[in-house]
Order: C-alpha cells, then structure tokens, then sequence
C-alpha cells in the first residue's frame, strides 16, 4: 500500500505521565509484581508542535495499561463523554487527564481508544482533511506493546510521535505512532503544565488559599491553589466571587496550571487563574462550548479566532466569537487586538451560523483582571519581544524590546518581572543574557511584571502567537 509520509517535525503527546501520590497496603487485584501495594497515578497529554499541519485533532475516550497477564488496568475513562485534543495546541504543555490508584508494579503494555476521525488542517487554516484511523467503523484501539513501566518509579509518559505517523491520501488512513517512558524524564516533562478541572468542590480552606475538586474523570482529591492574578466568577451572573464564597457542592471549572506531587503524600496542584462557578441549576442539556485561540479580525462585538484548543471536535479551524454579552475574567474590550490568544466560554449561537459562539466568559491571556485595574489604575496590558541585556541580582531581567506583543510598548529598554510568570515550554533557567525573550503582562512605565514568558530555543521551540 503506498504511503505519504508527512513531514512532521517531532511531536509528542504525552498521554501517560504517573506522579505517585498515596501508597498504602493491601485492596485490589494483584499486580504484575510481587507487591500488593496500591499507588495513585495522574495522567497527562502534551505533544510539540507540527510543521505539515497547523492543527491535529483527535478524540480521546480511553486510556489503559496492561499488567503481565493482560489484564487492564484503567488510567483514563472518558467514554461517556470523550475528549478533544488539538494535538498542535499542547505544544511543549501536559493537559492533566487524570487521577487513580492502581496495584503497584510493572505494567507490559498500553491501549489507546479513540475515536476513528482525525482532522487535518493545512499551515493556512483553508483546508481540513477528514481522515480515519481505519476503514472499519467503531472507535479505534491502539497498543504499544512490548513496554515495561514500573508504577513505582512515579510517572509514565506515552509520546505520540507524529513524526513517524504515517497518511496514506488513497485510503485517507492515519497510522499512530507511541512511545512509552517512564520514571524521572516523564516527571520533568509534566512539570509546570496546563490544566483543567470540572467537578464539584468537597473542601475549602481559606487559611491556605486552596479548594479541592472532585472531577469524574480527572480524578478526586484534586488540589487548587490560586495564582495572584486568579480570578473566581459566577458563570450566570458575572459576579467575582472570594474563595470564601465556594462552599462544598458547587460544580466548578477550573484553568491552570499543574504541578505533580514530588513524594508519595503530594497531591497534584492546579494554581488556577480562572474559576467560573456553574449554575447550580443545570441540567447540561445545552452543550457548555469552551476553547483559546489566536485572534485575527474584529468586527464590532465580532471576533474571528484561529482556534487552537477546544472542548469539541470543530468544522472549521476558524470560529466567530459575539462577545456582546460577555463578562471579562481578565483584560477588556479594548485590549483585543488582532495576533492575541484568548479563552471562551459560551454556547454555539441559536440565531448565527453553525460557526458562531455566544460568549459568555472572556479571558485575554496575561491581562490584568477588574481588581487589578482597580486596584493598579496606571496599569497597562502589554507584551514584547526582544533581547536579554542584563540579569539583575534581584531576579529581574531587562529587555531591548524590538516589538510589541500587545499595546504601549515602544522600542526601548525594560524591566521585566518573572516572579509571577508561568514559562511556555521552558523555565527560569533559560533566562540568559542574549536569549530572545516573549513576555506578556502588565506594564507599569518600564516595568513589565509578566505572566507568561517565553524563551527561544530553550526546552523546546517558542510559538509565534499568545
């Protein structure tokens, strides 16, 4: 059978990184060792970012591993309602999947279920190709085979390496590439990394600035700390809320990013910037849409996104946001400009084309929220690009700024401030003199103090869009 081979540069998803929690003895089936012991895992997904495609989707809704007789043993269950994933999105991120204690001990294969669609889309967003993983319908099983992960040694990480996926344009057929690892590299390419949650509060504690989450497919026990810049909004109303207005049942939704436990008793942690409280009356009846994307026009209350992230499989790699009647999480209305990413949270228009999502939630990545505003009235929303000229002893850095990411900055020398950032695909390490530095935030004169900060070439590629 003739086959094209893309061009992908390396891409890995990452779909299975084990932190170990909690151990204790006895309960469960016997594992694959000589232990008894029980040991509870996190699942992640990460990938890098694809030079043949602007995006890859693909749906995932289940992941299992296999002890030494066969049997399975689940790690992630999303059947009932599986997950979307824009593999070009997870550049150099883990989204977390999952929590769940399993028999410790040495596991001998991986089965990944997913659906059967694979979307393609082309380097300029004009072209989708629908392609399958097979020609038989049904969803579709892969097994890397021939693995031995031990549980014990803390994380597992599974690559979907799509520089060795194969499509062959006759069939219109995608064959999946895995790849298994485990232990200390799974752990440092997890660290740091995006992630979600939906569920229902059990526990707040105020003393610690933290909540805990119930998610039915993440997992239980989920820790939430908050970022300074996070923000907790009634979903209905708009209302900003206070830690201590969570009580135990509501159904949250939370953005962030995780940090996996590092010992046995850690619990894995989201330091969230966005919470939004669900109505306590819904029923889930209307599909709650949510996604991020890179803006490119603006039309009035009408923004086009090129979109990168989403909770749905999309007919098209470019959505029309009406954010008429939204509510800011962070940034406003006048900070949208043409090359920024975004999030959202709505519902697909009843009265717009089938491409059209009425915004409820707006989050402009990096911006600085109504109590931020208010609190800091001379604060601007900005971003630039430029060298490292100087490392400061205080741990500042400044900038030969030669672009602007966002609005008010000008060429020039700035300070930037990483006490607060999260780094994209890399950490303070890369933080050197003479590096190119993307760093978006809020600018007080020269003082840029950044939320994101990205370094070229540094623990993987920096992305041409925030």
């Amino acid at each position: 059978m003739p086959q094209f081979k893309t061009t992908f540069a390396a891409i890995t998803l990452s779909a299975l990184a084990a932190a170990v929690l909690v151990a204790c003895g006895g309960g469960g089936s016997t594992p694959p060792s000589t232990q008894a012991q029980q040991v509870a895992v996190q699942t992640y997904i990460t990938d890098n970012l694809a030079t043949e495609y602007a995006k890859v989707w693909v749906s995932i809704e289940k992941i299992t591993v296999l002890d030494s007789t066969g049997a399975e043993v689940t790690l992630v269950d999303a059947t009932a309602a599986p997950m979307p994933v824009n593999l070009s999105s997870l550049a150099d991120v883990a989204q977390f999947m999952s929590t769940v204690t399993i028999p410790a001990g040495l596991y001998t294969g991986i089965n990944v279920t997913m659906g059967n669609a694979v979307q393609l889309v082309s380097l300029d967003g004009a072209t989708t190709t629908n392609a399958q993983f097979s020609a038989t319908a049904g969803d579709f099983v892969w097994r890397v085979r021939n693995v031995s992960l031990d549980s014990t040694s803390g994380q597992f990480l599974l690559d979907f390496n799509l520089a060795k996926f194969t499509y062959d344009a006759t069939t219109n057929l995608v064959m999946p590439h895995m790849v298994a690892k485990h232990g200390r590299d799974a752990f440092t390419t997890i660290l740091q990394r995006r992630g979600e949650a939906h569920g229902v509060v059990t526990a707040v504690d105020t003393v610690n600035n933290t909540f805990t989450v119930n998610d039915p497919v993440a997992g239980a026990g989920i820790v939430v700390s908050l970022a300074a810049d996070a923000v907790i909004q009634n979903e209905s109303t708009g209302a900003v809320l206070t830690l201590a207005d969570l009580v135990v049942g509501m159904r949250i939704e939370v953005k962030g990013t995780v940090t996996p436990g590092a010992t046995a008793a850690d619990p894995v942690t989201i330091t969230a910037t966005v919470i939004e409280v669900e109505p306590t009356s819904s029923t889930g009846t209307i599909p709650r849409l949510r996604g991020e994307g890179s803006i490119t026009a603006i039309n009035g209350n009408l923004v086009t996104i090129d979109l990168v992230d989403a909770n749905f499989l999309p007919g098209t790699s470019s959505l029309v946001l009406d954010i008429g009647s939204a509510r800011f999480a962070h940034g406003q209305l006048s900070d949208l400009l043409v090359g920024l990413t975004i999030g959202f949270r709505g519902t697909a228009s009843a009265t717009s084309p089938a491409d059209t999502i009425d915004v409820r939630n707006l989050d402009v990545r990096g911006a600085a929220s109504e109590h931020e505003r208010k609190a800091h009235p001379d604060t601007k929303y900005a971003g630039l690009i430029g060298t490292i000229a100087t490392l400061n002893t205080d741990g500042t850095f400044t900038v030969a700024a030669t672009k602007s990411v966002g609005l008010f900055v000008q060429a020039g020398t700035y300070t930037v401030d990483p006490s607060q950032a999260n780094y994209l695909g890399n950490s303070a390490n890369c933080v050197l003199k003479d590096a190119t530095v993307r760093a978006l935030g809020t600018l007080v004169d020269t003082t840029l103090t950044a939320k994101f900060i990205g370094i070229e070439g540094c623990g993987g590629q920096m992305r041409g869009k925030h």
